[in-house]
């Protein structure tokens, strides 16, 4: 497997969902970083029979930061075993097209 290389992911550092408007105190208290993401939303519920829920606010601070050792290990082992398995995938494709054009 070759070596690809750390890659910056995302990654939520404080998530919030509450009754209330956000308020200072809320999140003053986050070590906040020039290029962290704030997302301060409303969301006005829903009601069904089947599915309802309250009016709430979401909060959420995400950041962009170099994935650690353990991630990039299991990213580059999905890469690997996906590219298997696209390749396990057309093998057996060619199988079924070769089949059926040799009875021709």
């Amino acid at each position: 497997m070759a070596h690809m290389g750390k890659i910056k992911i995302e990654k939520v550092i404080w998530q919030l969902h509450k009754q209330e408007p956000f308020t200072w105190k809320d999140i003053k208290f986050v070590d906040f970083e020039d290029d962290d993401v704030i997302s301060l939303t409303y969301d006005e519920g829903h009601y069904s029979e089947n599915n309802s829920w309250d009016p709430f606010f979401d909060g959420t601070v995400t950041r962009s930061v170099l994935e650690t050792d353990e991630e990039q290990a299991e990213r580059e082992q999905k890469i690997e075993r996906d590219r298997a398995e696209m390749k396990e995938r057309r093998y057996q494709t060619y199988l079924k097209l070769k089949k059926e054009f040799e009875k021709q």
